[in-house]
């Protein structure tokens, strides 16, 4: 998941106090969020006068960079409380929403490592952790997140490498006004019933995707639910993958994701590769299309687009049984601290701020809409977050298997379904490119 911007940030340019809210930010609850503020304070308290005492006077600047653009008025709050807190103190912020990896990359190649940043949990954070700070011992701070979040930034010796954002659920989405006017009673669950209800949209003269096809990263994570094993679930997958034990040629639903692509293709837009994230959301929103691909991270643009969307989770569909629809869920992206930072204290302070303060889970539940992984009785604004909720308590979600794939491989993926949608490529020689793609490191 790549996180996007309503507003035009150029790459490369600092935004200073930017990172803020799409929407306005609530009153937030006086529970246990504020005792929590108060611990992620304390816990940080030594490292605040450290950090304010070795400016001599001069002002600080923590450099942030970062993929997340939603909530961005709350996290403008959220950064003006910071600095107003520590005087003397700049927090520069860069957005990079788009080419987000190779612009990091860039900068860390230049010896210009920021402060904090963000990358996606799973193998692509492991790139990153020899610039981590180790939060290992720092067990007043690890208390404050619940145990399976803390767990997506382990490294292989189970040292806490970085710390979690917030839990995000990924699938189909889908607008419930166009399927009530379509007549369409009952969410599909297989790949038949799919196209039924594509045909049925189509009748009522409604387009049935938008998917967000000129994206490879969405493409990349779709394909991943078409990999999907219950019995294996992510991590079995990708291990099976990884020692030859299983192949996409060998998956009994992967055949099944051209299937889809022909339906978005057929029932969607007439130039498909031009619908970016921004396109395809807003279509949905304003009842231009039925169905997208994307993930609860999306609900504040949504509702910028249109706050009164009557939208839901439509888990993905992948073969001719209900039972193996998928709904992905997991604590995706994690924050860095670098270990070598010249404010590695006030920079450890800042990043335990946003996750656990007050302020900084009003940004997540209410300006981004989902769930924190930082423990919290506060309520989730977004809706399509609550209802993800509904499928979690019944067990009926999975994690994500797109963050364990090898590095580089979500680049490839892209392009070679984007070749299909063309009709450039078969399905059977992408499935042959995917596969040879897979290289373990």
């Amino acid at each position: 998941m790549k996180k996007k911007v309503l507003m035009s940030v150029c790459a490369g340019v600092f935004a200073l106090g930017l990172l803020t809210g799409c929407q306005a930010s609530g009153d937030t609850k006086e529970n246990d969020t504020q005792t929590q503020e108060t611990d992620a304070e304390k816990a940080a308290e030594d490292g605040k006068d450290d950090a304010q005492s070795s400016s001599d006077g001069e002002q600080v600047v923590l450099t942030v960079f970062d993929a997340h653009a939603y909530g961005l008025e709350e996290y403008d709050e959220m950064v003006k409380k910071f600095e107003e807190e520590h005087p003397g103190v700049k927090i520069e912020v860069q957005h990079s929403p788009n080419d987000y990896d190779t612009l990091l990359l860039a900068r860390l190649n230049a010896g210009e490592v920021p402060d904090v940043f963000d990358v996606e949990s799973g193998t692509k954070a492991q790139m990153y952790y020899d610039y981590a700070y180790d939060w290992s011992q720092d067990e007043d701070i690890l208390a404050l997140f619940h145990d399976d979040a803390i767990d997506t930034g382990r490294d292989e010796n189970k040292n806490v490498m970085s710390l979690p954002w917030t839990y995000e659920n990924m699938g189909l989405i889908y607008n419930k006004d166009l399927f009530e006017q379509a007549g369409i009673t009952e969410l599909p669950t297989t790949m038949d019933e799919l196209e039924e209800a594509c045909k049925k949209l189509d009748a009522a003269g409604i387009t049935a995707f938008s998917m967000a096809a000129k994206e490879n990263w969405v493409l990349g994570q779709l394909a991943s639910h078409y990999m999907m094993d219950k019995s294996l679930d992510a991590e079995g997958v990708v291990e099976a993958m990884n020692n030859g034990e299983l192949t996409l040629e060998s998956m009994s639903n992967f055949s099944n994701l051209f299937r889809l692509l022909d339906l978005a293709v057929k029932y969607g837009p007439d130039k498909p590769l031009e619908i970016d994230w921004e396109n395809s959301e807003n279509m949905l929103a304003n009842g231009e299309a039925a169905i997208i691909h994307m993930g609860s991270w999306c609900q504040s643009t949504l509702d910028s687009f249109n706050a009164d969307a009557n939208l839901g989770f439509l888990p993905c569909p992948v073969s001719d049984d209900p039972k193996d629809v998928t709904l992905l869920s997991s604590c995706n992206w994690t924050y860095i601290v670098h270990k070598d930072s010249p404010n590695l204290e006030l920079a450890k302070e800042y990043l335990t701020y946003i996750l656990t303060s007050d302020m900084g889970l009003n940004w997540m539940c209410d300006g981004v809409g989902d769930v924190p992984g930082a423990k919290t009785d506060q309520e989730v604004a977004g809706a399509l977050a609550n209802d993800a909720a509904a499928y979690i308590e019944k067990g009926e979600t999975n994690g994500w298997i797109h963050t364990r794939y090898p590095n580089g491989y979500n680049d490839n993926v892209g392009p070679l379904l984007q070749a299909y949608m063309l009709g450039d490529m078969s399905a059977e020689d992408v499935i042959t490119e995917m596969q040879n793609y897979w290289v373990v490191e």
